[in-house]
């Protein structure tokens, strides 16, 4: 490969990479099973649309759920529809999406950089380790990260050219304003908080007033309104309060409060992305202590510090907030790629350090696979460990062989072999972790595991989740549950239809021990162990179907 592309023909091995990259990307997209909570979460609303046939009001677990706006369901519900209830149907809009921000990064480093750096910037962004793993996990964080890079090139490619091609300025702002709506249809008023806390502070540092003469306003707005309004306005008569909810509590107090128990110190999102943007580390920090230098005089357009400013400003946007996760900051990711796939003799440079970094990373993964576990007492800790331990030596042993034939061809200027291996093992090192180690442990964080072993559930049986809930459970039942002492994120939504769920231990006890005329059908329980052995102590007709480290599946008969 090395001599090829020292040869000039450089186009068809970055081609060849992304495409199995693609490949990888969406053949495993089934391997695992659904894991709690968010995953269980955004399949579950698309199927129950698809089984109600309401697509205005998402319902989760049969009640209305209205902490996000629903495109996201919108496109599961098709993918799911189209490819049958499986895993792969319901990754599947996440994985797209991730495959759309690489292909966008590819197009605005294109228009402004040539071919060479645009493909360096694009399998940077493939083979980051918090882009693949964010486009193999079902969030609404990958699609959201997607339209806001599109928004960006959008605004970009858009003045680039506003001098001598206003038509292609007027389309590629009506796509920016195209992708802003259907970012605030994925994840609400952030779609255009910050592609608009970007523009304001570009301008104000880069002093480029002639932007806001080519933002197409009026059209622009009329077009974001026109994807956005009509589904608040249906959802607004369909559950009067909805705007409310999702506006006030959902934006502004999850903002400013820490209501959902997610506060984390202010430089968390540093740390999220110095581990996130592996294995371009090097690449990153250049793009963040560089980056805001100015490559054209003030007054004009200049890209560059367009992408800086959204790489800083989304951080400094999250990081004052009280609540805070790591995918808050994937939006960075493309930017921050684009900033630092230099391949000038500076960005040569730094690829010997990405090399030595993987090695150490490798070496790190392989002695702390050696030495983890050998004190630990606890059962469902050391399995964890055990199960874990061969997927991390495989990962060190990966970053090892890679670090050393990228320093190996970096050392003998083959940049272009450097900069594939690099990626190459990046990516598969994330994909290693995504599919095999994440499989290995799922029966901590998915139902699938347990009702396995469950064998056959009678679908007309009524299934309580007591004290607990486990967010896969409906997927996998192929129905609604009934959450015993529990309410959650269904809180809105069980207080408008308390009969979905049981609000006292007692009732249900009471529904347990003496089922009603109309609840003849099988009942089931899913009970954590201390619960299990409080109610078989009491008498209470129990029988055990299979269990795990924290919980007890059982039939009432």
């Amino acid at each position: 490969m090395s001599g090829e592309l020292d040869q000039g023909r450089p186009g068809r091995a970055y081609t060849l990479l992304l495409l199995a990259f693609a490949l990888a990307y969406l053949a495993l997209l089934g391997v695992r099973p659904l894991f709690n909570p968010d995953e269980g979460r955004y399949v579950d609303i698309p199927t129950e649309m698809l089984a109600s046939h309401d697509f205005v009001l998402p319902h989760l677990n049969g009640v209305a759920y209205l902490e996000k706006p629903p495109l996201q369901y919108w496109l599961s519900a098709a993918t799911l529809s189209v490819f049958g209830h499986n895993e792969w149907a319901g990754r599947l809009v996440a994985a797209l999406a991730a495959l759309l921000g690489v292909v966008t990064v590819r197009r605005l480093a294109l228009r402004l950089y040539g071919p060479e750096r645009a493909r360096f910037a694009a399998i940077m962004t493939a083979s980051m380790l918090l882009y693949v793993l964010m486009g193999q996990l079902t969030t609404l964080d990958m699609l959201l990260s997607t339209w806001l890079t599109i928004a960006i090139a959008g605004f970009c490619l858009a003045q680039a050219d506003r001098e001598h091609a206003p038509t292609a300025t007027r389309q590629w702002m009506l796509v920016c304003w195209a992708a802003m709506g259907a970012a605030t249809l994925t994840k609400g008023l952030i779609g255009l908080v910050l592609p608009g806390g970007v523009l304001v502070l570009y301008t104000l540092l880069q002093r480029d007033w002639t932007a806001w003469r080519h933002l197409h306003l009026g059209k622009g707005l009329l077009l974001c309104a026109a994807i956005v309004v009509p589904w608040f306005v249906m959802v607004e008569r369909a559950y009067p309060g909805a705007f409310d909810f999702l506006i006030i509590r959902e934006h502004f107090q999850r903002y400013l409060t820490k209501m959902h128990d997610r506060y984390e110190p202010w430089w968390f999102f540093i740390e999220i992305i110095a581990a996130g943007s592996l294995p371009w580390l090097p690449q990153i920090v250049s793009a963040y202590l560089y980056g805001w230098r100015a490559r054209v005089a003030r007054g004009h357009f200049d890209a560059d510090r367009v992408l800086w400013v959204a790489a800083v400003f989304i951080v400094a946007f999250y990081s004052a907030s009280d609540s805070k996760l790591a995918p808050y900051v994937l939006p960075v990711l493309p930017a921050l790629a684009l900033l630092g796939s230099r391949i000038d003799a500076a960005g040569e440079r730094l690829l010997p350090w990405n090399s030595r970094l993987m090695i150490l990373l490798g070496i790190a993964a392989l002695i702390a696979a050696a030495a983890a576990g050998h004190s630990e007492t606890r059962v469902m800790q050391a399995w964890r460990i055990a199960q874990l331990r061969p997927w991390f030596v495989g990962v060190g042993l990966l970053y090892v062989a890679g670090g050393l034939s990228s320093f190996w061809a970096a050392r003998r200027a083959r940049f272009d072999a450097a900069r594939l291996l690099i990626a190459a093992t990046g990516f598969s090192a994330v994909m290693v972790l995504a599919t095999g180690a994440f499989t290995s442990i799922a029966t901590l964080y998915s139902i699938k595991p347990l009702l396995s072993r469950v064998g056959t559930i009678d679908p007309e049986g009524t299934i309580y989740t007591v004290r607990d809930y486990d967010w896969t459970l409906p997927f996998y039942a192929g129905h609604p549950v009934i959450p015993v002492v529990y309410t959650g994120e269904m809180e809105m939504g069980l207080n408008a239809a308390p009969s979905h769920g049981v609000r006292s231990l007692d009732a249900f006890v009471q529904l347990w021990r003496e089922p009603t005329d109309t609840n003849l059908k099988p009942m089931y329980a899913l009970v954590r162990l201390e619960d299990f052995d409080h109610f078989s102590a009491a008498g209470l007709p129990m029988h055990e179907l299979a269990r795990d480290f924290d919980h007890v599946f059982v039939s009432r008969w």
